[in-house]
């Protein structure tokens, strides 16, 4: 009886606290005495943010032992890190510190779940220790792993829609169109059929929106992909900017390039097919013919055999 009673209270009290409230809130003469009323200073927001962080260590500490491992602010691991999420389409400022958690608590936590399996079956000192540390190493690489591969597809993904992207860029440009109007039509219309080259378009577009050069803003583009055709789309685009050549024929030539490595990549993997067929038509497929093709012979002759 007392949860339901517990439950009644408090749902009288929100009932009542709505009815006292909402005609206070809902008051005229009080939206318009808020209006010209000065803004309020809050203290805690002119708090610098170093005065906000709780910290459960000493930041000598941390700083050292983040030094002892290698995942301080300014060490290569965790700049190729945040570049590999940049590529991966992660831009979530707390995104490298999830990584980072995940990959140290898998660490550790992947030894201890194995443990009560492993634990009491039999295996040698030797063994159990191997098979925890290679958990321990799977563990900690896992999360890298994983954001690599989400780099790899959305750069192969990039690297398909950039020639119908700069067949698109050059009927905008030549249309008239500024380059800035031609990436936001193009990330407009890629929305949907290629996300990942939309948004890096998207984002361009709103550097130089905000205000930064664009042969700045096309090497971050640049940096951020990691494609090599995207590298060499911004590098004609900044000499033609700067020499003021024409950019709809840097574009179409630049298309036309596109193009052709891409047949030619797709004739190097069909001319790759024979040889990568060679091995499962021999462990597989010619051993299935020879009994099918010989095993009748081999039966008459051992049935001949056995008759003499």
């Amino acid at each position: 009886m007392l949860g339901p009673l517990i439950f009644g209270l408090v749902i009288s009290a929100a009932v009542l606290g709505l009815g006292y409230g909402l005609p206070y809130f809902r008051s005229r003469a009080r939206r318009r005495l808020l209006a010209h009323a000065p803004i309020p200073v809050r203290p805690e927001l002119l708090r610098l943010p170093e005065e906000d962080k709780a910290t459960l260590l000493p930041p000598e500490m941390v700083a050292k032992i983040e030094k002892k491992i290698g995942l301080a602010k300014d060490s290569p691991k965790v700049r190729d890190l945040k570049k590999i999420l940049q590529r991966a389409g992660i831009y979530n400022e707390k995104a490298l510190n999830v990584v980072l958690g995940l990959k140290l608590g898998l660490a550790l936590a992947l030894p201890l779940l194995l443990l009560p399996f492993l634990w009491g079956r039999g295996l040698a000192p030797l063994t159990l220790t191997g098979i925890l540390a290679l958990a321990l190493v799977g563990g900690y690489f896992l999360p890298t792993l994983v954001v690599r591969q989400m780099m790899e597809s959305r750069q192969a993904k990039i690297r398909q829609g950039l020639p119908d992207a700069l067949d698109l860029l050059v009927v905008c440009v030549e249309a008239g169109q500024g380059l800035n109007a031609a990436l936001k039509r193009v990330a407009d219309d890629f929305r949907l059929t290629n996300p990942p080259l939309a948004q890096e378009f998207a984002l361009v577009n709103l550097e130089i929106g905000a205000g930064l050069e664009r042969e700045l803003a096309l090497r971050h583009l640049a940096e951020r992909t990691g494609v090599e055709e995207v590298e060499s789309l911004c590098s004609i685009l900044i000499q033609s900017d700067r020499f003021g050549t024409s950019m709809a024929t840097a574009l179409r030539v630049q298309s036309d390039t596109l193009r052709t490595k891409r047949r030619q990549k797709l004739e190097e993997q069909a001319a790759k097919t024979p040889v990568k067929l060679l091995f499962p038509l021999l462990l597989c497929i010619f051993p299935a013919i020879m009994v099918v093709i010989m095993g009748p012979a081999v039966i008459r002759v051992m049935e001949t055999l056995l008759k003499k």
